[in-house]
């Protein structure tokens, strides 16, 4: 860290500003300290004015003891993030800095004390505005779930007795909500993991958008998205066959969700695009689709080919009828019911639970059509692909997954079925190199 003249060849009084490399990001963190000073009184090797006698060494003097209060703030910040293991970024330092040397306009953009105030002012307003990280409007689903956070924020406060203050929200207050969404509201881990999550996006706004004073273990890692492994479902592909082959004439609602459930299956999209496709043609081989997710963002759309499966049932009974998300999800669970998808299976449900008077989700071994949701197609599609031993990059082309860590955490492959795949190839392989060796 140093200091250094804006413009010291400009031949007057010109700002001195302080600057700290960080090598987390690889740019400069500049902060103009107010002070001015002409370059001929500035020692440049020092980089620091100069000492002089009488008024003018004095004047000097004085910016010396100005400039080195940002010095000293500086040094103090990051040992302090190094000593806690927070990153130590340049929006941190701005905020900590403007903190110190501008408390006057802190306190003009400070409107609310408490967390819960800010939450719902926001919730309010975010129709209105753009989200930083998207650069699109916040969407209804994430102002709702905001909004679910300003509720369990103020039944907290209730039980604890105390009001969260916007730069109290700490690491002790963080504990005390984990325990408090685990023993006495009952929350899955990963549902208090993603409130948490939300949580710190709404702390982040609040500092980083809005200039509020926030607590700064908001970033600390002890204050962290609490996780565990999701048990989600994968359906084999020999469970596709039964259902596909499954006779459903006698109700044409549940041989319509079939129908579109193996379109899904073969297909690996998402439940509010593969509900919304456009009729296929089963003649040709390949459907060109621009899925929700990317169309206002990278807008890359995915080629995906027509399975056998999917032209069967097309070449049988046309597309299917369309029909909202809320009915495909309780119907395809019908569906697998009646072809005898029953084994028991480990999962998780939301389940009543008496003592507070509420569902909860709980993980246990049920009957495998409970298990079954739309998201199981998509699921289903990655796997099967997967153990058919087609490349992991090009399903990730289809599924939309940025990292293999994260596609081979979503697909459902057991220990035994990666040991198959395994044994199989050193099959092929084996057998290739023979044939080879033969041939020479």
């Amino acid at each position: 860290m140093y200091f250094y003249l804006k413009e010291p060849k400009l031949g007057k009084e010109t700002p001195i500003i302080i600057q700290y490399y960080l090598k987390t990001e690889k740019r400069n963190f500049k902060y103009a300290t107010g002070e001015k000073i002409h370059p001929d009184n500035w020692d440049f090797n020092a980089k620091i004015p100069k000492s002089k006698k009488g008024n003018p060494g004095a004047k000097l003097k004085k910016i010396t003891t100005n400039i080195m209060q940002f010095d000293s703030l500086l040094e103090k910040l990051v040992d302090n993030c190094k000593l806690n293991n927070i990153p130590i970024t340049r929006d941190f330092l701005k905020l900590e800095f403007d903190k110190k040397f501008k408390k006057h306009k802190a306190r003009e953009n400070k409107k609310f004390e408490y967390f819960v105030d800010f939450v719902d002012d926001f919730a309010l307003k975010a129709p209105q505005l753009i989200n930083r990280t998207t650069k699109e409007k916040y969407t209804p689903k994430t102002i709702k779930k905001y909004k679910n956070i300003a509720n369990i924020l103020k039944n907290f406060e209730v039980y604890n007795k105390s009001k969260i203050k916007l730069n109290s929200f700490d690491i002790n207050i963080y504990d005390k909500l984990v325990a408090y969404l685990k023993d006495i509201k009952q929350y899955a881990i990963n549902t208090i993991g993603d409130l948490i999550k939300n949580i710190k996006k709404l702390l982040k706004i609040a500092n980083k958008h809005f200039g509020y004073f926030v607590h700064e273990d908001y970033m600390s890692e002890n204050f962290s998205a609490i996780h565990e492994e999701s048990i989600n479902l994968a359906l084999s592909e020999q469970e596709i066959e039964k259902l596909l082959h499954h006779d459903f004439s006698d109700n044409k609602a549940l041989e319509n969700c079939r129908d579109f459930a193996i379109i899904g299956f073969w297909t690996g999209l998402r439940v509010n695009d593969l509900l919304k496709l456009p009729k296929i043609d089963p003649k040709e081989n390949f459907i060109t689709v621009q899925p929700s997710k990317t169309r206002k963002s990278s807008g890359i759309k995915v080629v995906i080919p027509l399975h056998h499966h999917v032209k069967e049932v097309l070449n049988k009974r046309g597309m299917p009828k369309a029909v909202s998300d809320t009915i495909f999800n309780l119907y395809i669970k019908k569906v697998c019911e009646a072809a005898d998808l029953n084994e028991l299976t480990k999962g998780s449900l939301n389940v009543w639970i008496e003592e507070i008077k509420s569902y909860r989700k709980r993980v246990n071994f049920y009957p495998k059509h409970k298990l079954v949701s739309s998201h199981t197609c998509r699921r289903s599609f990655a796997t099967n692909l997967y153990l058919m031993n087609f490349p992991t990059l090009s399903i990730m082309k289809i599924t939309g997954h940025t990292t293999e860590r994260s596609f081979l955490k979503y697909i459902k492959v057991t220990p035994k079925e990666h040991a198959e795949k395994l044994l199989n190839h050193w099959q092929e392989y084996y057998k290739l190199k023979e044939k080879y060796s033969e041939a020479s």
